[in-house]
């Protein structure tokens, strides 16, 4: 882990923070890969320089979005042009396979346990369910309009599929594979991420310009804590006390305080900031697709402190574990 990041951190849950980030050793920058949707490419950035050190080919049409298995030696990266995912072996950053999807392949996401990883079809309203180890389809469940993301309880046992088209969330039991439930969440649900302790569900409403909360216990929605115009992508703290979230039509991040549940802070950025990734000590990194770039926007002073040029239209990014 670099000196920057540890220090930011504190020696105090300097492990911890070594476990969120995923960084291999001491001393090492993480990597940080980014899905380039107009050149069809994958640009990597050291996160100690705020350099790309390495652009590579997709291998599919219009990347969307790479997530990586928990160990980090595949990346997955899912193509909405291609209607596919293209699994990449990060170490020589060569296709190790290539599994089709719906249409219109959106997101994947991995169980906690890495064993499974779940694909969102936005344009076929289903999700695709692969064994990660041996690739192979396990599932197809239809879900609402349009669904976006996955995420996981923390024993694994339940999913959380948000549905941007139907405005709702679909609840599947991860072993069989049934559907739970439905929960109204909120216009254009996208973004997601379950608190610490599994409570509470948060959901970005881009429609209805503001961050739902979901009682993960009653499956109600019990809370629409307003953020700004379109809200689309967002990030937790680990210690579930700060939320980061992207206002596309403000062109703004906004910062929140999940205790308060409310937002303490809005810092300007580029052109419709889209997908933003953990933080790295003070520092930030989104997505501006508009802008052909990603911003590096610095908490400590919250204001964007520079942008790194990347392929065309760039739209995920994800720090490799």
């Amino acid at each position: 882990m670099s000196k920057k990041i540890a220090s930011a951190f504190g020696k105090g849950v300097l492990s911890a923070a070594v476990a969120v980030l995923g960084l291999a050793s001491m001393g090492e920058a993480a990597q940080i890969w980014v899905t380039n949707q107009g050149s069809n490419t994958i640009s990597i950035i050291d996160s100690d320089t705020h350099k790309v050190t390495d652009t590579f080919p997709a291998a599919g049409w219009k990347p969307h979005y790479v997530t990586f298995t928990p160990d980090g030696k595949e990346a997955w990266v899912s193509n909405v042009g291609s209607n596919n995912v293209v699994v990449f072996d990060t170490a020589k950053k060569e296709v190790k396979a290539v599994l089709p999807g719906g249409l219109r392949a959106h997101v994947v996401s991995f169980t906690p346990d890495g064993k499974q990883a779940w694909l969102a079809n936005v344009g076929s309203d289903d999700v695709y369910v692969f064994d990660a180890a041996t690739k192979k389809k396990l599932a197809e469940i239809k879900v609402g309009k349009a669904p976006s993301l996955s995420v996981f309880s923390k024993d694994g046992k339940t999913a959380y599929q948000s549905n941007g088209g139907s405005a709702d969330v679909t609840v599947i039991d991860t072993a069989t594979f049934a559907i739970q439930g439905t929960i109204p969440a909120g216009r254009s649900a996208m973004g997601m991420a379950l608190s610490p302790d599994g409570n509470a569900l948060y959901v970005t409403a881009g429609g209805d310009n503001s961050l739902a909360v979901i009682d993960t216990q009653t499956n109600r929605k019990v809370k629409d804590i307003p953020t700004g115009k379109d809200a689309h992508a967002m990030y937790l703290s680990p210690d579930g006390k700060t939320a980061y979230v992207t206002n596309r039509e403000d062109h703004e991040l906004a910062i929140l305080d999940m205790e308060k549940q409310e937002v303490v802070k809005k810092i300007a950025t580029g052109k419709r900031p889209d997908i933003l990734t953990a933080v790295l000590g003070d520092k930030l990194f989104l997505t501006h697709r508009a802008d052909n770039n990603v911003a590096v926007i610095n908490l400590t002073t919250g204001q964007m402190e520079s942008t790194i040029n990347t392929g065309l239209e760039p739209h995920g990014i994800a720090v490799k574990p």
